[in-house]
């Protein structure tokens, strides 16, 4: 297996297939699957392989002789990716972005809450592809900036039905799911301030509300939006760094929360938001 044939976002960082992924000699966390510190990851996935991450440069992985490269990519462009950007004090958030009539636009909320098929929707009728479920922030003068690093979304089948699109010349993310890439032209911006976060919720029925929030609560937001928040129990230096950082997100940007019917369709809630995001300019 040739690790340059797996996609990873970053391209400064190394990667190399080896018989042994480094050990973490201090851990401040290990299980049976994970052990982490502040600078150094290390996590075995069953039937997959065993994979280190260390001091935001370095990536060293081990696969398992079964093995497929999509399911190495996904755990590559997962904890791993979160991992080194947590190594690199680069805040991740667990969201979608993209760039609308000049604005930056992150879309946040639980998985299945419609962050990339939204995303894609917004792409497809000219917005400008940020990044797809993990979007990194970095800092000028105190402002939050999107950091783009992705060429691709993460959709369901019937996802793609509804943007009309086909699923038959995609790579599939798992062969055992009916999820799959589909690629969309990487920014040429190398970041892009934000300004609109979006946190998108489910409810049982009823019409799509607006709801604005208060600075502590937008703050409770975006904090559990952090990807792989709980690696920050081993990381306590940088647990206070990002406090810091979500403090700038909220007072530089407009916070929404938007409560949708699970049932609501791509383009409908593609419709509504864009007249939202317009008449909020």
């Amino acid at each position: 297996m040739n690790p340059d044939e797996l996609f990873f976002p970053l391209d400064d960082v190394t990667i190399e297939q080896v018989d042994v992924p480094k050990n973490i000699h201090s851990p401040l966390f290990s299980n049976s699957w994970m052990e982490i510190n502040e600078n150094e990851f290390r996590m075995e996935v069953k039937n997959v392989g065993v994979f280190y991450a260390g001091h935001g440069q370095l990536v060293q992985f081990s696969p398992e002789p079964d093995a497929s490269n999509s399911s190495l990519e996904l755990y590559l462009n997962g904890s791993v990716y979160g991992a080194i950007l947590h190594q690199r004090k680069i805040l991740p958030i667990h969201g979608s972005s993209f760039i609308y009539k000049d604005r930056g636009v992150m879309l946040c909320g639980k998985s299945g809450a419609g962050k990339s098929s939204v995303t894609a929707a917004f792409c497809l009728n000219g917005a400008e592809f940020l990044t797809d479920d993990v979007t990194p922030f970095e800092f000028k003068n105190n402002k939050p900036f999107i950091i783009p690093k992705s060429d691709r979304v993460k959709l369901w089948e019937d996802s793609l039905a509804q943007l009309s699109e086909k699923k038959s010349a995609l790579n599939k993310i798992r062969p055992e799911d009916e999820k799959y890439y589909f690629p969309i032209k990487l920014s040429s911006h190398s970041s892009f301030p934000l300004h609109n976060v979006i946190n998108i919720k489910l409810k049982d029925s009823g019409g799509i509300e607006f709801i604005p929030v208060s600075k502590t609560e937008a703050f409770t937001t975006l904090h559990s939006e952090i990807y792989r928040l709980h690696y920050l129990n081993s990381m306590p230096v940088l647990k206070q760094n990002y406090l810091k950082k979500i403090t700038a997100i909220c007072n530089q940007t407009q916070i929404t929360v938007v409560k949708r019917p699970a049932d609501t369709n791509i383009a409908k809630m593609y419709s509504i938001l864009s007249d939202y995001l317009v008449q909020n300019d």
